[in-house]
């Protein structure tokens, strides 16, 4: 139940920082810098978020990453 609501959460966050990126690029096309400054800041922090939780280990993909304590790869 756990890993599954922490991938449904890294999912989420992934997606929410697609829309601050459209965010972004749409108060650029408008000049607002401010706002796009803003939107940027959230998207990085976001994209952080979804690859730093938990602290397991963890093999980076588009989506859905894979997360375990112990990598058997190497």
């Amino acid at each position: 139940m756990k890993k599954n609501l922490i991938k449904i959460i890294r999912f989420g966050l992934r997606i929410h920082s697609i829309f601050h990126f459209i965010e972004f690029v749409s108060a650029l096309y408008e000049q607002a810098y401010i706002t796009a400054s803003i939107a940027f800041i959230a998207c990085i922090i976001e994209i952080t978020a979804s690859f730093l939780i938990p602290k397991d280990h963890i093999h980076l993909r588009p989506f859905i990453s894979e997360v375990h304590e112990k990598c058997d790869e190497e």
